[in-house]
């Protein structure tokens, strides 16, 4: 972040300096939610994969009406729910488990 900010502090006062031309700057720390989304672009289930601290994450893409999300099921309250890949006839089958809706919670 700091090599970041540095960057576009540079880019701000070249912008004042120079060519004037409206020009703006902003520098966002992106979660690792971001690269989840970003890894997910391509597949029709938005699902993609990155690598957090040498352990392979699957990300899926959860619409805001999905149950996660409105069970406060999502990671900035503290959810991350295990998952567990498993081979079957041929095919992977992915598993886990959401805990049920707690009214009041």
């Amino acid at each position: 972040m700091d090599e970041a900010e540095a960057v576009a502090e540079r880019l701000r006062a070249w912008t004042r300096e120079g060519p004037g031309n409206g020009l703006r700057v902003a520098v966002d720390a992106h979660t690792d939610f971001h690269r989840l989304t970003r890894a997910g672009w391509g597949h029709p289930l938005l699902a993609g994969t990155i690598d957090l601290d040498a352990c392979q994450v699957l990300g899926l893409g959860w619409d805001p009406g999905d149950h996660s999300m409105r069970h406060r099921g999502e990671r900035a309250y503290g959810q991350v729910y295990p998952a567990t890949l498993e081979a079957r006839a041929g095919a992977a089958v992915l598993r886990w488990t959401i805990p049920p809706y707690e009214p009041g919670r």
